[in-house]
């Protein structure tokens, strides 16, 4: 009975622990459909209706309302960097359509762009100004050059293209030109595949015998300063520096796909310094950043190397300092001293004023009868004898002197002479004290 018991119990778990054909055909046909399921997912979210590989690092989406100028943001991002056979996906998040064409922007316009009259040209065209009063005899603000034009894309749509050179593509929209785009397309590097292991081989920069090391001359500030370059695809026109952006601006026609240049820089001419620290050349062409690399540095030069994109006709190279200018500055300025001639002031002699004495005249009516009056003094008067005088250059008596008689002078004239004699020397003795009082009041004075 117990044997019974468990042979029927094993029997029981052998039907259970082996499933029949219905149920492994069911469960083949459900992991099948699942599979196709799920690659039909992937392949949803990977590749457009196009069947195009969609990377979202390479798709702008135009946000709701960018059509409207005074927009701040319109797209999720303007700038990409890509490699030649890349896809580009626009999304038209819009509430109108948009289209696209690629071409150069006139960098003399820059800053002075009138949206409302944005002019759009073809590729090559030129329209000139009606006046000669501007600086840019070209008034177009775009270029076309037919690389790249899009179709309309209606709101809530996407347009998908591919790159297929190396260069700068700037794209814009010509009913919206405020809507721009730019891609920067690089050469692919080599990679090799070496037990899961995946190594990038950048391909080295190979100088052939076609290729000739070519001189730059260039000056600044009334100094010539020359380099070697080497140009493939496109040619140099001219050369010249800005000292104010320390830049040096070359004038270029690229008439391949894509050019490039190859230049060496002495550091005694030209270099690119940040703090004491070497720091990268920042490369413009026509006003829009373009690759470069450095290819050597040493202690004397900087060589670079600058992939130069198609229809570029302004490339510049902006370092920190053009090292000619940098030695002028460090040159002292030696101010001559201005040397002052002391003034000398001539002594203002006082001239001693003299006072001259004023002298009392004595009036010659002073003088008695027979006296004259010499040097303010009475004197007799000799020229006529004795009880004369002198009248009209005569000597005649006297007759207030002289009696009408014959006789001999009385004796009350010659009491009077006497008199007169006596007082005219004392006013001489008078005169004289007085004099001399004045005189040494005078010399005490000096």
């Amino acid at each position: 009975m117990l044997k019974e018991e468990s042979l029927k119990k094993l029997q029981s778990e052998k039907l259970v622990s082996m499933p029949n054909l219905n149920s492994l055909m069911k469960i083949s046909l459900g992991l099948i459909f699942f599979t196709l399921l799920s690659t039909a997912l992937v392949y949803a979210e990977v590749f457009s209706t196009d069947n195009v590989s969609i990377d979202d690092d390479l798709t702008f989406t135009i946000f709701e309302n960018a059509y409207l100028e005074n927009n701040t943001v319109n797209f999720d991002k303007t700038m990409v960097s890509v490699n030649p056979g890349d896809f580009i996906v626009i999304v038209n998040n819009d509430v109108v359509s948009h289209s696209f064409v690629s071409g150069i922007s006139n960098s003399n316009n820059e800053g002075k762009i009138n949206y409302a009259d944005f002019i759009i040209c073809e590729l090559g065209e030129k329209i000139s100004p009606e006046t000669n009063k501007f600086t840019d005899d070209n008034l177009c603000d775009f270029n076309k050059d037919n690389r790249i034009i899009t179709t309309e894309i209606s709101p809530g749509s996407s347009m998908t293209f591919s790159i297929d050179d190396i260069g700068t593509y700037r794209l814009v929209d010509p009913a919206y030109p405020w809507l721009e785009l730019l891609m920067y397309s690089f050469p692919k590097s080599e990679t090799i595949d070496d037990d899961s292991k995946t190594i990038e081989i950048t391909p080295p920069v190979i100088y052939t015998e076609s290729i000739s090391i070519e001189t730059g001359f260039v000056d600044v500030d009334d100094t010539s300063f020359q380099f070697p370059y080497t140009v493939t695809g496109m040619t140099i026109s001219e050369i010249e520096s800005d000292t104010e952006s320390m830049s040096l601006i070359f004038y270029v026609d690229v008439d391949d796909s894509s050019g490039k240049l190859d230049v060496t820089f002495d550091r005694s001419f030209f270099d690119s310094i940040y703090d004491g620290v070497d720091d990268e050349f920042f490369v413009l062409a026509d006003g829009d950043e373009t690759s470069s690399t450095e290819l050597q540095t040493t202690s004397n030069n900087r060589s670079l190397s600058i992939d130069v994109p198609y229809g570029t006709e302004e490339l510049e190279i902006i370092g920190s300092e053009f090292n000619i200018l940098k030695e002028i500055l460090s040159i002292p300025v030696i101010e001559t001293p201005v040397i002052e001639t002391p003034v000398i002031e001539t002594p203002v002699i006082e001239t001693p004023v003299i006072e001259t004495p004023v002298i009392e005249t004595v009036s010659t009516n002073e003088c008695g009868p027979g006296t004259i009056l010499e040097n303010n003094v009475c004197v007799l008067d000799e020229r006529c004898g004795p009880g004369t005088i002198l009248e009209n250059n005569v000597c005649v008596l006297d007759s207030a002197t002289t009696p009408t008689s014959t006789s001999s002078t009385s004796p009350s004239s010659n009491k009077e002479i006497i008199v007169s004699f006596s007082i005219a020397f004392a006013i001489a003795g008078v005169i004289g004290i007085i004099l001399a009082l004045i005189a040494k009041a005078h010399n005490k004075k000096n």
